[in-house]
């Protein structure tokens, strides 16, 4: 396998630990990042919080808000996802499987708790992370993350506090934050930030059938070690329709010359 496959997929891998959209398939919540591998920026003062959003219309035609779907939230909620992610001429399986759980205090936050398991088929590995999220005031909040299963306490939150609001065709955030990883053997600081848009509805055709979607476009950046940046260009498409609603069907990630594609072949989804 190409070294460039390699390094987009641990990334996008990386990116995919926390979220933004509805409840994500492969991809859990698209537009958000925890820290990339080996990467210790010096710190830095925190950000100064992004100002509040105005509130839109309670769902406007074509909102984003068809896209949240709310049982992604309800313990038991199960979410398998086979996909593929392509990259070049390099094609590689992944099996994603998502349960959500019961309400943990996560840094004095009462939050929904998503135990995540990724099983990459092309080496046989495993691994486990723990994402923390809620649904408050009509935004979606991602807290931050735990890696490894029950037991394990290394973890990162996320400094502000995410909140996506209910996005209107065309509209445009900001977002600034630190991802601090805290505990555990690594301990470090990511800076992040960027842009999101909600384009609008689009019509998707994919291996699991064509629905009406959400498409998202984000630029993300991420401050590195020696002061530059690292800037990757994602492209989510979330189902707004369907048995799927609330999933992700497609995500698109340019990271410089290399890019990304992760595509559901196979979903399996039993929400409470």
């Amino acid at each position: 396998m190409k070294t460039k496959f390699l390094w987009a997929a641990v990334a996008l891998a990386s990116l995919a630990a926390c979220g933004g959209g509805g409840g994500g398939g492969g991809v859990a919540l698209p537009f958000t990042a925890t820290p990339l591998p080996g990467q210790q920026p010096n710190p830095e003062p925190n950000p100064e919080p992004n100002p509040p959003e105005p509130n839109p219309e309670p769902n406007p035609a074509n909102s984003s808000a068809a896209c949240f779907n709310e049982a992604d939230l309800r313990e038991g909620t199960k979410l398998v996802v086979e996909q593929t992610i392509t990259s070049g001429d390099q094609t590689q399986k992944q099996r994603v499987t998502r349960l959500t759980r019961g309400r943990e205090v996560f840094r004095d936050a009462s939050a929904v708790e998503q135990l995540r398991t990724v099983f990459n088929y092309f080496n046989s590995s495993e691994a486990q992370d723990r994402l923390y999220l809620d649904f408050v005031d009509g935004n979606i909040v991602r807290y931050g993350t735990r890696n490894g299963g029950t037991g394990t306490s290394a973890y990162a939150y996320n400094d502000p506090t995410i909140r996506t609001p209910v996005m209107t065709p065309g509209q445009t955030i900001n977002e600034n934050y630190v991802v601090w990883s805290v505990e555990g053997e690594i301990r470090n600081e990511q800076r992040v930030s960027g842009t999101r848009t909600y384009v609008g509805r689009e019509s998707l055709e994919t291996a699991v059938g064509t629905f009406q979607t959400c498409r998202f476009s984000a630029t993300v950046r991420f401050r590195q070690i020696d002061g530059s940046e690292l800037t990757q260009v994602q492209e989510n498409w979330i189902a707004a329709e369907g048995p799927y609603r609330g999933q992700d069907l497609k995500l698109a990630v340019r990271t410089g010359d290399v890019l990304a594609t992760f595509a559901p072949t196979q979903i399996t989804y039993e929400p409470k």
